[in-house]
C-alpha cells in the first residue's frame, strides 16, 4: 500500500524529514524480502514479527477468498465462520497443494502457494546449513513425525519389488516409531541393540550405551522371515509369517531399514553410514527417523555422510577416502562395497526443531525425484498451518538466530551433564556413560534401592525398583516435565504392540538391568531452566532417600 507514490503524497501530512526516514526503513525491509525471494535462502538476520505479519497479510490478499468482489459458487471457497479463526490463519484458508500433489500450485490460492513453495525452499537451505549440504529437495507435510514416516514407507513400498513387506527396525522404545510401520500395512522386524562400545578405545565413555547391532541387522536383512520367526515368534504369528513363506524371503522382501538418530539415553544414534553401506550392498532402501536431529550438528553430519555415499555410488565419483578396485567395485577402508544406488529419505519434526506447535514434519532426501514422489503420494490437498508456522519461524530466526539457538543448546547440554554428574555423586549415584548421545543423559537409580546383597552388579528386587517411579512423579509435581524414570525389564511389564511382545519397553532393550532417570537439553532450553531443574532434582533425591529410610525403619520395627 505504501509504495513510492503514496509515500510522496504523505509529505503533505508529515513533511519531508519523516517521510524520508520512513522510506529508508521500508526500503530496507523490502530489500531484505527481495533477497529472500530471489535467492531462496534464510536471511542472515531475522525479520521483526510485525514485518512477517504484514508479509502474510499481503500474501493472503492474493487468494480468491479475500478478493473484494469475489463470488464463490463451489463447494470449497475458503469461507470461515469465526473471524478469530480467520485472523489466526492470516486469511490463508485454502490450504496447499491439490488432490494429486501436495507440492503443486493451488489455482484459487496464489498466496498460499507462495507460502508452500517458499517454506520448502527455506527449509532446504536450513537443512543444508545445519550440516547436510548435499540434500537435494525437501517438503513439509502437515503431519507429525509418525504419520510422515508412514507416508514415506508407502512411497518406498511402490519402488520395491512386488511382495516386499518387511521393515527392519533397530529398536528404540517410542511407540509411534513402531506403529508407523504397522499403519503402512508392513511387517516390522525389531533388532535388539548392541550393548556397550563398538570401539575398544572408547570402552569407558561409551560403556553404558545401546547402539546398532550390525550383526543382527545383517542377518535380518539377508533372511528377514526366518529372523522374525526366530527372535519374535509372537509377532511373526500375528503377521501371518510362516516357516514355509519365510524360506523364500531375502533382501528383495525388505522395504527398507528404518533407523533413528536421536532418542532417549542410553540409546545412541544408529550407525547411519554403516547401515547405508549395508543397504547399498543389498539394494534395500534406507529411511532415517531424524525427528529432532536437526538441532544436532553431529547427527546432520552423519546424514550428510550417507548422502555422499549414495551420490558417489550413483555417479561413480569417489571421495578421497575411497578407491576403485580392478573389477569395478568400490572400497572404503579396505572393505568392498557393491555400490548399488538405493532410495534414502530422512524425516524431521517441525515442533522439535523449529519451536512451533505440533503438526508438521519435513521429508528430505538426496534425490529430488524421490522426494517429489512422496509429495504425489499424499492424498488430497493439505493444511497450510504447519507451513505458515515454519515459514514465520524461519523468517524471524534467520541464520544468525538459528546459530544462536544451536550454541545455546550446546551450552545447556554441557551445564546439564556437569550438573547431573555433581548431583549423582552427591547422592551416591552415577551418570551413565553414553558419550554418543548429544542431547539426552541418564543417571542410574539402582543405588537408591536397598540391595539384598552386598555383591557388585546385583540387581535390586522388582518391588524396590518400582518405588523409583515415585521420584519421577515427585519431579513432575514440582513442575519438571520431560523427566523419565525407566525401570529395567525385570521390574516392568512387557508391552504388547501389534502382536509383538516387548520386555523392558521404554528401556530400548529386552535385557535392560539398570533403572535410570532421563533428562535432555533440547533446543529452546535456557541455562536457568537447567539450574532450576538440578536444584529440584537434588531436593527430590534427598526427600526420596528420607522417605525410603523412614519406610525401612518402620518395616524393621514391625518385624521386631
Amino acid at each position: 500500500m505504501l509504495d513510492e507514490n503514496n509515500l510522496s503524497l504523505l509529505r503533505t501530512y508529515i513533511g519531508d524529514a519523516y517521510v524520508t526516514r520512513s522510506r529508508e526503513r521500508l526500503a530496507g525491509v523490502r530489500r531484505k524480502f527481495e533477497r529472500v525471494l530471489e535467492e531462496g535462502r534464510l536471511p542472515e538476520q531475522g525479520f521483526a514479527e510485525s514485518d512477517i505479519e504484514a508479509f502474510f497479510l499481503q500474501l493472503s490478499s492474493m487468494d480468491s477468498n479475500n478478493w473484494e468482489n469475489s463470488v464463490g459458487v463451489g463447494e470449497r471457497e475458503g469461507r470461515v465462520l469465526l473471524n478469530l479463526v480467520r485472523r489466526r490463519h492470516f486469511g490463508l484458508i485454502h490450504g496447499i497443494g491439490r488432490s494429486g500433489d501436495i507440492a503443486v500450485i493451488q489455482p484459487k490460492a496464489a498466496g498460499s502457494s507462495v507460502v508452500n513453495r517458499l517454506t520448502n525452499q527455506l527449509l532446504l537451505d536450513w537443512l543444508r546449513k545445519s550440516g547436510a549440504p548435499s540434500t537435494a529437495h525437501c517438503i513439509l507435510v502437515p503431519m507429525a513425525t509418525g504419520m510422515s514416516l508412514t507416508l514415506c514407507l508407502l512411497t518406498l513400498r511402490k519402488r520395491r519389488p512386488a511382495g516386499a513387506r518387511y521393515v527392519i527396525w533397530p529398536r528404540i522404545d517410542q511407540k509411534s516409531c513402531f506403529k508407523c510401520i504397522l499403519a503402512a500395512g508392513l511387517i516390522p522386524i525389531p533388532i535388539e541393540p548392541h550393548e556397550g562400545p563398538t570401539d575398544p578405545k572408547r570402552s569407558v565413555e561409551c560403556a553404558d550405551q545401546l547402539g546398532t547391532n550390525m550383526v543382527a541387522l545383517t542377518e535380518a536383512l539377508c533372511h528377514p522371515g526366518q529372523y522374525l520367526l526366530k527372535h519374535w515368534p509372537e509377532g511373526a504369528c500375528a503377521q501371518g509369517v510362516t516357516e514355509a513363506s519365510a524360506i523364500a524371503d531375502g533382501p528383495d522382501s525388505v522395504i527398507c531399514v528404518l533407523s533413528t538418530t536421536l532418542c532417549f539415553s542410553p540409546r545412541v544414534p544408529d550407525r547411519l553410514h554403516a547401515i547405508t553401506k549395508l543397504c547399498s550392498t543389498h539394494g534395500v532402501s534406507h529411511l532415517i527417523n531424524n525427528a529432532y536431529g536437526v538441532q544436532s550438528p553431529r547427527c546432520m553430519r552423519m546424514i550428510e555422510s550417507c548422502g555422499k555415499l549414495l551420490l558417489s555410488t550413483a555417479t561413480g565419483t569417489l571421495s578421497l577416502t575411497t578407491k576403485r578396485t580392478s573389477d569395478g567395485d568400490v572400497t572404503t577402508g579396505g572393505t568392498q562395497i557393491t555400490g548399488r544406488p538405493i532410495d534414502l529419505l530422512y524425516v524431521q519434526s517441525t515442533d522439535k526443531n523449529l519451536l512451533v506447535p505440533v503438526g508438521g514434519a519435513i521429508v528430505a532426501g538426496f534425490d529430488a525425484a524421490l522426494v517429489a514422489e512422496v509429495a504425489k503420494t499424499y492424498p488430497g490437498r493439505a493444511s497450510a498451518t504447519p507451513s505458515i508456522d515454519a515459514l514465520a519461524s524461519l523468517l524471524h530466526l534467520g541464520l544468525a538466530g538459528w546459530t544462536e539457538l544451536i550454541e545455546r543448546r550446546s551450552a545447556c547440554f554441557a551445564r546439564l551433564r556437569d550438573g547431573l554428574q555433581s548431583v549423582a555423586q552427591k547422592h551416591g549415584l552415577r551418570l551413565l556413560h553414553t558419550e554418543d548421545n548429544p542431547i539426552s543423559l541418564a543417571i542410574s537409580l539402582n543405588e537408591l534401592c536397598d540391595l539384598t546383597s552386598s555383591a557388585d552388579n546385583v540387581e535390586p528386587s522388582a518391588n524396590r525398583l518400582r518405588c523409583l517411579t515415585q521420584l519421577g512423579s515427585q519431579l513432575f509435581t514440582q513442575g519438571c516435565s520431560g523427566v523419565r524414570v525407566v525401570l529395567p525389564a525385570s521390574a516392568s511389564d512387557a508391552v504388547l504392540l501389534g502382536g509383538y511382545k516387548f520386555p523392558g519397553f521404554a528401556s530400548h532393550s529386552s535385557n535392560s538391568r539398570v533403572a535410570y532417570m532421563n533428562a535432555a537439553a533440547a533446543i529452546g532450553q535456557t541455562v536457568t531452566e537447567v539450574d532450576v531443574f538440578l536444584s529440584k532434582l537434588d531436593k527430590a533425591l534427598t526427600q526420596f532417600r528420607k522417605s525410603q529410610s523412614s519406610r525401612q525403619s518402620t518395616s524393621t520395627f514391625e518385624q521386631t
